[in-house]
């Protein structure tokens, strides 16, 4: 397998722990804490970690964004409204009035409305080996959701969290076309804004109360759930695409879901435990997935994160650079086959 989809499959995976354990601990801590607040403090803890993160190492923060064309901003600014204010409050929503552990499950859904979005409308290959396994995601879903199929009764927490999902899933497609924008940079600029509306909204439109202690708990758990979780993510998005990142990260739900009936003791059925069975076989189907055909690579410029591999076979002035760095470089035509993802590199049509 390539060494960077290797290093993507890792990540997405390392992610989508930290990302995993945020609904078991939101549920312990969210009491009458208002959706809008639990959603706003997690990405304002987030972005403060972040943000300060970047101001230890040094490195700009306005000024690449300052530096993004008018289309990338349109980008940026969706993936701030669907993934960090929209996604968030529905996913709040749920967690406070639902289970944890239906909640954890639900959020697969995600990989499922990132891969659609990513195959009809930004045209990234998808093979009929991850079809198979979103489709027994949806199954998965459906066994949670649908609570009386004679009758149409539906869990509505359920569907805030389904909806959730969906705005997640818009604002994966668009972040992934910012791969200009360092991960670290985007994630606190989305963290910042996005916690700070919903906080206005909870406290000046929904009469919000929060404790010190939930303050702070939900500000850490943002950090380390939503901030660094969320830069693994962007990272995976670069090197292995928009469908195959969000389904790795579909492990993550199931370490929630063992947390939710171990350290939470909540009650499941054997619709429950069904759904987790069809969710795991989907991810299975992942396993042994292999891309691989003759294809074109154009002649481009860029700046970006990037080691010396088959694609990136330039020299330095001052000598071989070892390990991963970035700086502006050129890529010649090249034309050559090797199993491959849809990483920033191979963008091409079937």
């Amino acid at each position: 397998m390539h060494a960077m989809s290797t290093s993507g499959n890792v990540t997405a995976i390392l992610s989508a722990l930290l990302f995993g354990v945020s609904p078991v601990a939101c549920k312990a801590i969210v009491g009458e804490m208002s959706a809008a607040t639990l959603a706003g403090l997690l990405y304002l803890g987030s972005g403060i970690g972040l943000s300060f993160f970047l101001f230890l190492r040094r490195q700009p923060f306005l000024s690449p964004m300052l530096d993004l064309s008018s289309r990338q901003l349109v980008f940026l600014g969706g993936a701030i409204l669907s993934g960090g204010i929209l996604a968030p409050l529905f996913l709040a929503y749920g967690i406070k009035y639902g289970t944890a552990g239906q909640t954890s499950l639900l959020l697969n859904f995600e990989a499922v409305a990132t891969t659609v979005l990513a195959a009809f409308v930004f045209h990234e290959y998808v093979g009929m080996r991850v079809w198979m396994s979103k489709l027994l995601v949806v199954l998965g879903v459906v066994v949670l959701v649908v609570r009386d199929a004679s009758a149409l009764s539906v869990s509505v927490p359920g569907l805030a969290v389904l909806g959730a999902c969906f705005f997640w899933g818009i604002d994966n497609n668009l972040t992934r076309e910012l791969e200009e924008l360092p991960a670290t940079v985007l994630a606190a600029a989305k963290g910042l804004v996005a916690g700070l509306f919903n906080i206005l909204v909870g406290f000046f439109f929904l009469s919000a109360t929060v404790t010190p202690f939930q303050a702070g708990a939900s500000l850490t758990i943002g950090a380390l759930s939503y901030g660094a979780s969320l830069v693994l993510f962007i990272h995976a998005l670069r090197q292995i695409g928009s469908a195959r990142t969000a389904t790795w990260f579909a492990s993550g739900p199931f370490v929630g879901t063992l947390l939710s009936v171990t350290l939470l003791g909540e009650e499941t059925s054997g619709g429950f435990w069904l759904a987790v069975g069809l969710m795991l076989a989907g991810l299975f189907l992942l396993f042994r997935e292999e891309h691989v055909h003759l294809h074109e690579h154009e002649a481009l410029a860029h700046d970006h994160p990037h080691v010396h591999d088959e694609h990136h076979l330039h020299s330095h002035d001052e000598g071989e650079a070892e390990g991963a760095h970035q700086h502006f470089h050129v890529h010649k035509e090249l034309v050559h086959a090797h199993v491959h993802w849809p990483d920033i590199h191979h963008r091409h049509r079937h």
